[in-house]
């Protein structure tokens, strides 16, 4: 069975300073995604002249895989908003630095259909380069990747601009405004949640739910006793 289902919100799994920092400053990051681990997600960065900047998101409410891999010392914090709410205020956030906004699901894929669509890609970019269609190669993975189920966020420069050095940026956004719910690592002991619910509420003064996942809470206990009333 699958410990996992989707819904029409998406999520992001960060370290606790890193949300605060989100609402301290109200900007999001966009990495580079030169700095990423994957390669294959390097390879298109040539044809996009490395003006491409993103930032992953999931579709899973629930993900055992997703707590344990952004949250390895129960200190992670998922975040969640609506895809249109993002591409709003991301899209207010660049205008005027002339970036464009693409964001959706990305699709996972054999890894011999993978390189077939890349390279299809990679040809036609050479004969007409467009820099919206450069930004599709971010929206394929590998099928070893499904896990994930991400949904990926992506800015760019609308032309072929040459390599740029940046790491990242960072978009001005509203933070309260974006984040419709806050939940705890399922795994966070009691006095870890009341404190990063004190910060939330207290200090951050965030008006939406604030709680722990609850992915590891304990069902109701099987009845076994099959004697029938008499």
């Amino acid at each position: 069975m699958s410990d996992i289902k989707s819904s029409g919100s998406i999520y992001r799994i960060m370290d606790f300073a890193r949300v605060v920092e989100l609402f301290d400053t109200n900007e999001l990051y966009f990495a580079n995604p030169s700095e990423w681990d994957d390669p294959y997600e390097k390879r298109g960065i040539p044809l996009s002249g490395g003006g491409v900047f993103a930032q992953c998101w999931c579709q899973l409410a629930a993900s055992d895989a997703m707590w344990r891999i952004y949250s390895q010392h129960g200190m992670g914090v998922r975040i969640s908003t609506f895809p249109a709410k993002l591409e709003e205020q991301v899209r207010a956030g660049i205008l005027k630095d002339g970036l464009r906004w693409r964001g959706g699901p990305v699709a996972y894929l054999p890894q011999f259909k993978l390189d077939e669509d890349c390279r299809a890609l990679a040809g036609r970019l050479r004969r007409d380069f467009k820099a919206k269609h450069a930004v599709e190669m971010l929206y394929m993975k590998r099928e070893a990747f499904q896990h994930e189920s991400e949904w990926r966020a992506a800015v760019y420069h609308p032309g072929k601009l040459g390599h740029h050095s940046e790491k990242g940026i960072k978009v001005p956004i509203d933070a309260h405004g974006l984040v419709n719910r806050i939940l705890l690592d399922p795994r966070a002991p009691d006095a870890l949640v009341d404190a990063f619910k004190f910060y939330f509420e207290k200090k951050l003064k965030f008006k939406g739910r604030v709680g722990r996942s609850v992915l590891y809470k304990s069902p109701e206990p099987l009845d076994f006793d099959d004697e029938e009333d008499v």
